[in-house]
């Protein structure tokens, strides 16, 4: 059996009143108007709403599933035995899920245009081809990534923010902000990141608990955009390095070699260099950033490098700066490949990021 309830069974949620009923499908029930204290229906405009739904019914769960998100998640394993239930709180531009779990049950998360992060909770949670997903290791799916989650007696949040409130506030934080923002990986940039983005998740979920958020459009509507500031903190983009050398699950030594090449960033220095500061041969330093990083330590410099030029550029103010000379500052001889290099990672040319720092429209 199936059953659809108000988010107020057995615990009052946010001032909306329901009555629990069954099903078979995978519609959340609606929220019904809040009632004021004279006993007459007002209707009040709703920032936040409130929906559950439960199932033991392995049907069910896959058709709610692939109606709730969209694209769609698709669900396989999911044991003869097993429940699920889903309680959301919808602010729009933002919505939080608790997902309950109970036996074992495979969700498939494809890409799309909204930024989803799986939260861990508790239980045993994993992602094919990652480490096991704790609480401290939140997954991002974002920007043409999608996640296979292997779920078994787990309870996780869903966390889903609109890409246009990423980009808005990405373009309050980057004045000159010429390009989509973009994320590059999954892994968060650092132990400290992760702790910022629980303290902001937190308070959301705090202030959606709360019978007086929805009631509130403007506390509501911010949410969104604290959220997504969180994230750019805690996730590598096109406008963020990542910081492995914090990351969460990388062995001591590749975190060395990736220190040692962000300390000497200005310096000629290439992948001899590293390896000896690490005490590793250079072929094995090759390895740990292959299998690690998916990338070379030639490459991943050039990364870090672009990356101190293109803030170089966005902070220059001199009308004597250039493009040339700042580009082999950080090592790039070639002005017209840095130029395609750069205009690859940033969506404009080296060019257009100097002019809107020296001449502001």
């Amino acid at each position: 059996m199936t059953t659809v309830t108000s988010p107020t069974a057995g615990k009052p949620a946010a001032g909306i009143a329901g009555e629990p009923t069954e099903g078979t499908g995978s519609d959340y029930c609606p929220a019904r108007p809040v009632l004021g204290r004279d006993s007459e229906q007002v209707l009040r405009p709703v920032a936040v709403q409130y929906k559950q739904f439960r199932t033991v019914d392995a049907q069910a769960a896959r058709r709610f599933f692939a109606s709730a998100y969209q694209p769609g998640w698709r669900t396989s394993v999911l044991t003869s035995h097993a429940a699920m239930s889903h309680r959301r709180s919808d602010a729009g531009s933002v919505t939080l899920d608790e997902v309950t779990v109970q036996g074992r049950l495979t969700l498939e998360i494809p890409a799309s245009d909204t930024i989803v992060v799986i939260q861990p909770r508790a239980g045993s949670l994993s992602v094919a081809g990652a480490p096991l997903a704790t609480p401290d290791f939140p997954i991002l799916v974002a920007h043409g990534m999608s996640c296979v989650l292997h779920c078994n007696g787990a309870r996780f949040d869903v966390v889903t923010v609109e890409a246009d409130v990423l980009q808005k506030v990405a373009a309050e934080w980057h004045t000159s902000l010429g390009q989509q923002t973009q994320f590059v990986n999954w892994r968060p940039r650092s132990r400290a990141a992760v702790r910022a983005w629980h303290r902001a998740l937190d308070y959301v979920v705090a202030a959606f608990a709360s019978a007086d958020t929805a009631a509130q459009p403007l506390i509501a509507a911010g949410m969104a955009s604290l959220l997504a500031g969180a994230l750019l903190e805690c996730y590598p983009s096109n406008l963020t390095e990542q910081d492995p050398a914090s990351d969460l699950a990388l062995p001591e030594t590749l975190k060395e070699a990736v220190s040692f090449i962000h300390r000497h960033t200005a310096e000629d220095i290439g992948i001899n260099e590293v390896a000896a500061a690490v005490h590793l041969t250079p072929r094995a330093v090759q390895y740990l950033f292959r299998r690690q990083l998916d990338t070379t330590p030639t490459e991943y410099m050039r990364r870090v490098r672009l990356s101190r030029a293109h803030q170089e550029l966005m902070t220059a103010t001199s009308p004597a700066s250039t493009v040339t000379e700042i580009a082999q500052r950080w090592g790039f001889a070639h002005t017209g490949r840095f130029a395609v290099l750069y205009r690859q990672t940033y969506g404009q040319s080296p060019h257009t990021t100097l002019r809107q720092q020296i001449s502001p429209s």
